[in-house]
């Protein structure tokens, strides 16, 4: 490397630092020294390297390097921390790591990938926490750091458009400021949400062979699938059978969705008033009706 591209980036960076060549001189070389190396008279030895790039702030592979960009070099510090965090799946804490990354240094691919990952899984959070406007605002997010990034996002894009078509239909406060939501659904890779969601779409349409082969999975644990048996036994005209199922998801406490909760309220109320319970139908009338707008303020 030409010695003065090295001595370039010293005299820039100290430049930028308000430093005087005393200050980064400090006690282990002479302003003398420093001066012959920004001038690209001298070649500073490995360990005057390091300690220059300590007083300045960046590693000492920047110096080393050619060009100005020490993108690779602050990655290389921080991104074996950011995947770290990222396996952990503390997705919040993940990505302020990466947008720090991104302020001290444009980000890459790769980052933008992960911040669109981390944005999906807090918007899907919110979502069940009945947080309905942060869904929104961190399912945009996810789609504007997608489309940053050489990666294959399509997986995250059209679970933000899911998630928005379902709450479409919730209130048209619930809107997406990125993508449409017509996005053509994929062919798996969906959470148990995802999959209640494109069941009953397939319901609506009459697609009954994917209705019959979603039921099919006996998977007690999942709670939306649960609510799906309800409502296809309601809509076979089995209320005495959906009250059933629909009673035991009001007191499942495992994996509770303040959404899932408002389906069930909402399906109860139908019930109620299909089996004659008339006070019963009011409640959860009265329940569905709170708890939605609930959701809907501005959290």
């Amino acid at each position: 490397m030409p010695h003065t591209d090295i001595g370039e980036k010293i005299k820039k960076l100290r430049v930028q630092r308000n430093m005087t060549q005393s200050d980064l001189a400090g006690d282990q070389i002479t302003r003398n020294m420093l001066s012959r190396v920004e001038n690209g008279a001298a070649l500073p030895s490995l360990p005057t390297v390091w300690y220059l790039a300590e007083r300045l702030g960046v590693p000492a592979g920047f110096l080393l390097a050619e060009g100005d960009d020490d993108r690779v070099w602050r990655k290389m510090n921080r991104i074996e921390g950011i995947r770290r965090v990222l396996r952990s799946g503390d997705a919040r804490i993940c990505l302020e790591l990466c947008r720090e990354d991104a302020e001290v240094s444009e980000a890459d691919d790769e980052i933008y990938l992960i911040m669109a990952q981390c944005s999906l899984s807090m918007a899907q959070e919110e979502f069940h926490l009945g947080h309905l406007h942060k869904s929104c605002a961190a399912l945009d997010n996810a789609v504007e750091y997608a489309d940053h990034t050489v990666y294959d996002t399509t997986a995250i894009r059209q679970t933000a458009a899911l998630y928005f078509r379902f709450m479409r239909g919730l209130s048209a406060m619930l809107y997406s400021e990125t993508i449409s939501d017509v996005d053509d659904p994929m062919i798996g890779g969906y959470d148990a949400f995802g999959r209640y969601v494109l069941a009953r779409e397939a319901q609506e349409a009459g697609e009954e062979r994917r209705v019959a082969a979603y039921l099919a999975q006996k998977d007690e644990t999942d709670l939306w699938r649960l609510h799906f048996s309800a409502h296809a036994a309601m809509l076979h005209g089995e209320y005495a059978k959906a009250e059933q199922t629909l009673r035991h998801l009001l007191h499942a406490e495992a994996a509770r969705s303040e959404v899932l909760l408002y389906c069930v309220f909402c399906d109860l109320e139908i019930c109620c008033r299909e089996l004659s319970d008339f006070r019963g139908a009011y409640e959860y009338s009265q329940n569905k009706v709170a708890l939605l707008e609930r959701m809907l303020r501005e959290n």
